[in-house]
């Protein structure tokens, strides 16, 4: 008669059962382990807005954002986010010179004054146009 398993047949298959079960739960023991090891990893540091946009900015541009910053700070932020948001979305444009950060500033009505000297060339090295008339009023009184 064929219709009874017997005692070695049970016994292969529940090690065959007990065997899988195992493997299965080794599998989830080792995935647990790889997420809690992903987890515990040091994120990179997101840039943040002020960082991604002072990475396109050149030609006095860090002087503008900084003196915006001193006289509107929680507008100059919003500017800040709205151009980073831009910027990331777009890497592949061109860096921003100090006038245009500033025009830019203007246009959405943020308006600050900033320091400018105006710098000639006299002799090899750049001096101020102030200093240029001294010099010239000088020389034009000795002749």
């Amino acid at each position: 008669m064929r219709g009874a398993p017997s005692i070695v047949e049970d016994d292969q298959e529940l090690k065959l059962i007990t065997a899988k079960k195992m493997a299965a739960m080794k599998k989830r023991v080792e995935t647990a382990a790889a997420a809690a090891e992903t987890a515990k990893a040091p994120k990179p540091a997101q840039k943040t807005s002020r960082e991604v946009l002072s990475g396109f900015l050149y030609d006095r541009a860090d002087e503008v954002l900084e003196t915006a910053y001193s006289y509107y700070p929680s507008q100059t932020e919003i500017l800040v986010d709205q151009l980073a948001d831009y910027l990331k979305s777009h890497p592949e444009t061109e860096k921003i010179r100090g006038g245009e950060l500033y025009s830019i500033f203007r246009k959405v009505g943020i308006r600050f004054p900033l320091n400018t000297t105006i710098k000639v060339q006299e002799r090899g090295k750049f001096i101020d146009l102030k200093e240029k008339f001294k010099i010239d009023r000088k020389e034009g009184e000795e002749t």
